[in-house]
């Protein structure tokens, strides 16, 4: 779940590992993750998988290890989630590289937003999302300009 967190919205490991429980909700059908301020739909079966994680834990076996943690991701220490790097080293034993997957993603998602939804959806600086939608070739300069071009007039 967590490299899909990263290779979807190419969150930083240290911002995965830092997520907790209370950060998904759902609504009707809908789970959500809160990765800024906003809540953006997480695709099934990504959702249903967050939420079954959520519900039925990690068992800890270790002396002092809480019942629940609030953690999304736990690691082994009591209380503690897991750490960016061994959250790496799990991901490129399956494959995932965070750099490039990141990269991956953040272009992808550059492509597609502008600037600021880009910045306000994943919490990163409106400088840095102006810097990811530059290096996918994207141009969302004259986007204010577009859409007023193509809304009805309202009278």
């Amino acid at each position: 779940m967590a490299g899909c967190l990263l290779l979807l919205y190419g969150q930083q490991l240290s911002r995965i590992t830092a997520m907790t429980t209370s950060q998904i909700t759902h609504r009707g059908s809908d789970v959500l993750i809160r990765l800024s301020e906003h809540y953006i739909p997480l695709p099934d079966p990504l959702g249903t998988a967050v939420l079954q994680l959520i519900s039925q834990g990690r068992a800890c076996t270790g002396i002092g290890s809480p019942a629940t943690s609030p953690w999304l991701f736990p690691g082994h220490l009591p209380g503690q989630p897991i750490t960016p790097a061994r959250l790496g080293e799990r991901l490129r034993a399956l494959g995932i590289y965070a750099m490039t997957g990141r990269r991956a993603a953040l272009t992808s998602l550059a492509a597609q937003l502008p600037a600021a939804v880009l910045a306000d959806l994943l919490g990163i600086t409106p400088g840095t999302a102006v810097r990811w939608i530059h290096h996918a070739g994207g141009d969302w300069n004259n986007y204010a300009a577009h859409i007023a071009r193509n809304r009805p007039h309202q009278h």
